[in-house]
């Protein structure tokens, strides 16, 4: 093609009406990268609503990108990439938005965590009808009292911190959380599920009642009580989907740490 911005540039003077459009104005070589991420997407949200806004492919309430000469430009928004800020080490970012070079494989397992997370993000903000978690009386200190416990780790720990916190967040919507004996912990009617802190090997996630999840992966377990818990050095070692299966057994697997000194430090299975 001879017209050089409609050809590396959406921002020209055309004005495309899909994304099937957009895609066959750009040489093989970009149009083969920009269909390998539109397919990369679909596969995670495939209920999204494809379009064109500001004049790019979007993914409605999900992520937009965009073809260039040199990079396919990806905007997933700037949560995501202070999440992913460590995988994102080997490529250009800026204000929201990740450059893939041309020249270069796709990301796609990368691209594929990201979108995960941006769905989760517009299932909970976005999306009608969507679970929203119960307030307390207290619920904006104790949520502004973990994100300051978050600030005082590490670029890599906080990173991991913010990733868990939505997570455990989406998955027990119903929970009360708060800083706990020092570190975040959610609570179901006063008994202790979750959390996670940090400690020599690593931030820490632990489920109070894991030892009886019948999971492989919780390998650190409580030699008196029944809690498991797993270690985390890197935002990528976190399984998104393991970690919603294991919060789903944290809610229909308890056991009652609430009267455990009532109790003279004998626990009973509450689920």
């Amino acid at each position: 093609m001879t017209n050089s911005r409609k050809t590396y540039s959406p921002y020209g003077s055309v004005k495309f009406s899909n994304i099937d459009e957009y895609h066959l104005s750009f040489p093989d070589n970009i149009r083969k990268k920009l269909e390998q991420l539109r397919l990369t997407i679909r596969e995670v949200v495939p209920e999204s609503l494809e379009t064109i806004s500001y004049n790019i492919p979007t993914f409605k309430k999900i992520v937009s990108y965009a073809g260039y000469k040199n990079h396919i430009g990806l905007y997933p928004g700037a949560a995501a990439l202070s999440i992913f800020r460590e995988e994102l080490t080997h490529f250009k970012t800026a204000k929201g938005t990740i450059q893939f070079p041309i020249d270069q494989p796709l990301p796609t397992h990368l691209i594929t965590k990201i979108i995960r997370f941006r769905a989760e993000e517009a299932r909970k903000t976005n999306l009608p009808n969507s679970p929203k978690r119960m307030k307390t009386n207290n619920d904006h200190n104790t949520q502004q009292d973990i994100l300051l416990y978050h600030s005082k780790q590490s670029i890599t720990d906080k990173a991991i911190c913010d990733l868990l916190l939505n997570e455990i967040n989406s998955g027990l919507p119903e929970a009360e959380s708060k800083v706990w004996h020092g570190h975040p912990v959610w609570f179901i009617d006063g008994n202790p599920i979750a959390g996670y802190s940090k400690e020599k090997r690593g931030l820490r996630l632990m489920f109070w009642s894991g030892a009886s999840f019948d999971e492989p992966a919780l390998l650190v377990r409580g030699e008196k009580f029944k809690d498991a818990s797993i270690f985390y050095q890197a935002v990528s070692d976190i399984n998104t989907t393991d970690l919603q299966r294991w919060l789903k057994k944290s809610v229909e697997i308890q056991w009652d740490y609430k009267n455990i000194v009532k109790r003279k430090g004998v626990l009973e299975r509450l689920k």
